[in-house]
């Protein structure tokens, strides 16, 4: 690992502009990001789909099981991007196969439930520390970063959900409204289709998610470092040396500015005489960067460096004595106001414990009589349903002979003097709560509803499906079809007379239908 060669800024920042920053880096290597995601994830996929085509929620869930495994070449194509321009998208996937099996126990078993996941990988990938050193290397790392890791997780899996149900959401705006689609919670729940689709949105979403996760992650791990061993001192330190090469500094120019560097960098005396009985506190000069930077691990990582005691003690708190200021006011309507001040707290109390009485009530099952809401009567029924008329002044007195006369002239006619009958007694005699907004389909289930599938349920039923396979299918009904809607009408649909008019076809012009399909 080459700092000098790092494709970013190497500084200290807060952490969620690290997080920030591994946003950057994912969009800027998104494209191969995203085919190594794919390229591994997709066949297997695949095939976990065709082995649970009854239960397709299975792949999905196996895939999420065996992300940390995935996320592993990403997080080795990242690294080894970082740090040098060199690396390939075919290197990187030969190299899969070795990657996935490292430690992959260990990834789906103990730590997958780690909700500092992304953050804690390149300690195992790219560090290659396991057991008590893995522990303690995270314990230090962990210190100040963890709920970074954290709130990243959180909000990784809270934008998957966003993304299934956005294309969820999505196939049903581009659902045609004619279709009128209904199913119930239960059956959509339960559909083996609906958990196919859920399956593709889940996987499509983890996919879209991965790349942002892991190189988020490996940013805050890489901050971490940054603060912990000085990366941007070492390459500041790089940088003056190469410009005191580039102006061709003489060697007394160049010995002045080193030494101005050790006595600015360097503890002071009075530290080093107090390190000097500690053997990791020795100072020790003529180390090169390498020797250097272990040694600053092994401080790091030491138990003198890490002894952090938590001191407990009971403390008696004393109130603070108010001094007494003298009021603006004048005394009588100081108390006025300390008057209106406890009336209003007594007030606010009462309500509180009505409100408390109030609702334990109502659980209770009791009525309060003078708490109730208003009962307004129900709304008038609709005057008119897909252009058909509903007012019962408008139909013909005899509703057969004038259905027969029409069927004669105009088959469309008379179907359609039938279906507005029926819809009017549904309204009128029936009190179904239809509007204007509802389709055919939603009146045939709303009367099944309420009248659970009975016989005249299904016979209107019969005489919807006919009436829109003539009026929107322009599809004939047949002679003995319309003959048994005549003998089933008087059974369920009793009609009074309204006109006393005897020729039907001369009282009454049926209505042409102008609504929607169902």
């Amino acid at each position: 690992m080459d700092l000098a060669q790092v494709n970013a800024k190497i500084r200290p920042r807060n952490h969620y502009e690290a997080i920030d920053l591994g946003f950057v880096m994912a969009r800027h290597w998104i494209l191969t990001l995203y085919s190594l995601w794919f390229c591994i994830s997709f066949p297997l996929f695949i095939i976990l789909q065709i082995i649970f085509s009854n239960a397709p929620y299975i792949s999905a869930i196996v895939i999420w099981w065996l992300k940390p495994l995935i996320d592993s070449i990403q997080l080795h194509y990242v690294s080894e991007k970082l740090f040098s321009n060199e690396v390939t998208f075919k290197q990187t996937l030969k190299q899969a196969p070795r990657r996935l099996w490292k430690s992959a126990l260990t990834k789906l078993t103990l730590r997958r439930p780690s909700l500092s996941r992304s953050f804690d990988m390149p300690v195992n990938d790219l560090e290659n520390l396991k057991g008590v050193q893995r522990s303690k290397r995270i314990n230090v790392l962990q210190r100040s970063a963890s709920s970074a890791a954290i709130w990243l997780t959180f909000v990784g899996i809270t934008i998957e959900y966003i993304i299934v149900f956005a294309f969820c959401g999505l196939a049903w705006m581009f659902t045609p409204p004619q279709l009128d689609i209904y199913i119930e919670l239960w059956e959509l729940a339960t559909h083996p289709e609906v958990h196919r689709i859920l399956s593709w949105c889940w996987y499509l979403a983890m996919g879209l998610v991965a790349p942002f996760y892991v190189t988020a992650g490996f940013s805050l791990y890489i901050n971490r470092r940054t603060v912990l061993e000085g990366w941007d001192i070492e390459l500041s330190f790089k940088d003056m040396a190469t410009r005191a090469k580039t102006l061709q500094l003489s060697p007394l120019s160049l010995s002045l500015a080193i030494l101005l560097m050790i006595t600015t960098c360097l503890p002071s005396e009075s530290y080093a005489k107090n390190t000097d009985s500690a053997p990791l506190g020795e100072l020790i000069s003529d180390l090169l960067p390498h020797d250097a930077q272990q040694r600053m691990i092994i401080i790091i990582e030491s138990e003198t460096f890490n002894d952090i005691r938590n001191k407990e003690e009971w403390k008696l708190i004393t109130p603070i004595e108010e001094t007494e200021e003298k009021s603006e006011l004048s005394p009588w309507l100081a108390d006025i106001f300390a008057v209106l001040a406890q009336g209003t707290e007594v007030v606010l109390w009462g309500i509180a414990i009505l409100c408390v009485l109030f609702i334990i009530l109502r659980l209770k099952g009791f009525e309060v009589p003078f708490l109730e809401a208003k009962k307004y009567a129900k709304p008038p029924p609709p005057t008119s349903l897909f252009g058909l008329e509903l007012n019962q002044n408008t139909l013909p007195e005899d509703i057969i002979s004038a259905a027969k006369d029409f069927w004669r002239r105009s088959p469309r006619q008379a179907l359609s003097l039938l279906y507005r009958a029926a819809l009017s007694n549904l309204v009128h005699a029936e009190t179904l709560a239809l509007h204007s907004s509802h389709t055919e389909g939603e009146c045939v289930r709303l009367f099944n509803k309420k009248t659970h599938s009975n016989p005249k349920s299904l016979f209107f039923q019969t005489l919807t499906e006919q009436w829109v396979m003539l009026a929107y299918g322009h599809q004939r009904v047949t002679h003995k079809q319309f003959d048994a809607l005549c003998d089933e009408w008087p059974t369920h649909f009793p009609f009074g007379s309204n006109n006393n008019n005897n020729n039907p076809s001369e009282q009454y012009v049926p209505e042409e239908n102008s609504g929607t399909p169902s």
